[in-house]
């Protein structure tokens, strides 16, 4: 895509506040660092972690957007990335509330099975919270962190660690509340006051194709330069958002050194060779795509 060369915004960022890898001051820095001067912190079903993200831009001189990435329930399969939306609407407060019950509440039945089995030892749960302070949606990955922190586990042993403790033990835990359905995100975030933004549209999270069948329901925007979306999907997504006057959004997520794996890579050679490695401020939005988005000019 010739559009843009490099990107102003990054608009689709984890933190520690969900399975993101730094801290949402970590990110911003690492971010501006990059090249980036907007971001937006985009965890999932949480937005626990937005104020120190918000804070941290400011002293960087950077530009920040309040934002949360949504699971939709299934039969559908779309993450759904709102904008600019007020998360102490009441529903939308006991939504967000709701969903860090759910992960945590899955992510502690399975802990305590593989404490019981001796998959995980030396750590207990009160330490996993007690590290993780001030994080209502803990997954695995806060687990693994307070397992890092205690001297238990090293980077190389967490491939290991979620096979036999997480991958299939997850689901066999009925979740304490359900994901809401496509349309009820849809009306929740726009109650709030906010944008609706349909994420790294490639399958199995929806195509271009989507995005005609999303507009009755209030399709705002498409994320159009986001590493999941090869090049050539990239400007068919585009040319649709633009017929049908949509914002256009983007960001990294887990890839790119904001993604937060980069040095978990022995060498340059075996990074740029795996499916993490994004040239540097390629994902995101233009300095024009961010300012509509943030100004609400289509």
């Amino acid at each position: 895509m010739n559009e843009i060369v490099r990107s102003y915004a990054n608009l689709h960022l984890h933190s520690t506040h969900s399975d993101g890898v730094y801290t949402p001051a970590e990110l911003a820095k690492i971010a501006y660092d990059e090249g980036y001067r907007a971001m937006s912190l985009t965890d999932h079903d949480t937005v626990t972690g937005n104020a120190e993200a918000e804070a941290a831009c400011r002293a960087l001189g950077m530009e920040y957007l309040f934002g949360a990435e949504f699971t939709v329930a299934r039969p559908d399969h779309y993450h759904i990335v709102g904008f600019d939306f007020d998360a102490t609407y009441p529903p939308m407060a006991a939504y967000l509330a709701e969903m860090g019950e759910r992960e945590t509440h899955q992510t502690r039945t399975v802990f305590e099975m593989a404490v019981a089995n001796g998959g995980i030892a030396g750590i207990t749960w009160n330490e996993v919270l007690a590290y993780n302070r001030g994080v209502i949606w803990l997954c695995n990955n806060h687990v693994f962190a307070a397992m890092k922190a205690k001297g238990l586990v090293t980077d190389a042993d967490y491939m290991a660690f979620f096979k036999r403790n997480f991958e299939k033990q997850r689901g066999m835990i009925p979740p304490l509340h359900p994901f809401k359905t496509t349309r009820e995100i849809f009306d929740l975030i726009h109650a709030a006051g906010g944008l609706v933004i349909l994420a790294h549209p490639t399958p199995p999270w929806g195509s271009a194709a989507d995005i005609e069948k999303l507009l009755p329901l209030g399709l705002d925007g498409v994320e159009v330069r986001h590493p999941d979306v090869p090049a050539a999907e990239q400007a068919a997504v585009l040319a649709v958002a633009r017929e049908k006057g949509l914002y256009i959004s983007g960001g990294s997520d887990h890839s790119g050194l904001c993604g937060g794996y980069y040095a978990s890579f022995p060498d340059e050679a075996s990074l740029k060779a795996s499916p993490f490695y994004i040239t540097p401020g390629v994902a995101g939005t233009s300095k024009e795509d961010f300012d509509r988005i943030r100004l609400r000019k289509k």
